[in-house]
């Protein structure tokens, strides 16, 4: 087995702009970070894994960070971001060169922070259903009883806060 280099520079948190037109990478600084795969062959190199490393390389956690890849392939005219969305569009990158074998440096935007919420799974009383065939939802709110028709002193003679219905079940 032929194990090959494949080195990626990339710049990482800026963000494309219109310029005439053409599009721009404007960098949030002056750094390029390289990566390098050493692999049989480029189909090796997943969207899944290229992420992974661009996050490892940057000591941030891919779990929490939104990343948008990009580049301005170089063979377009006029110049317009593609975004890599997948792993075909990985491989259409990663051969994607100029007649002096260049490839274009990757953009990486770091849109936003997503908040991790811990979520116990349950199934709602609304979801599940009663035996009498109407959801716990319904038979807790009063939706679908008939309406308690009296005034307010039969529902005092009752004992019955105004707003508060029993729960009865229609057997």
């Amino acid at each position: 087995m032929c194990l090959s280099s494949t080195n990626i520079q990339f710049d990482y948190d800026g963000h494309y702009s219109k310029c005439g037109d053409d599009y721009e990478w404007i960098p949030s600084d002056a750094h390029l970070y390289a990566i390098s795969f050493r692999t049989s062959s480029l189909e090796e190199i997943t969207y899944s894994l290229l992420k992974e490393r661009i996050c490892r390389k940057m000591r941030i956690d891919s779990f929490t960070k939104r990343l948008n890849l990009g580049y301005l392939p170089l063979v377009v005219e006029p110049k317009r971001q593609s975004y890599i969305l997948n792993d075909e569009d990985v491989f259409v990158y990663l051969t994607s060169v100029d007649n002096e074998q260049r490839r274009s440096i990757l953009h990486v935007e770091d849109i936003q922070e997503l908040k991790i919420v811990q979520i116990a799974e349950q199934l709602s009383r609304v979801e599940k259903e009663s035996s009498c065939s109407m959801n716990y939802g319904e038979c807790e709110s009063g939706y679908g009883e008939e309406e308690n028709v009296g005034t307010d002193l039969e529902q005092k003679k009752h004992n019955e806060h105004p707003h508060k219905k029993h729960n009865r079940s229609r057997l």
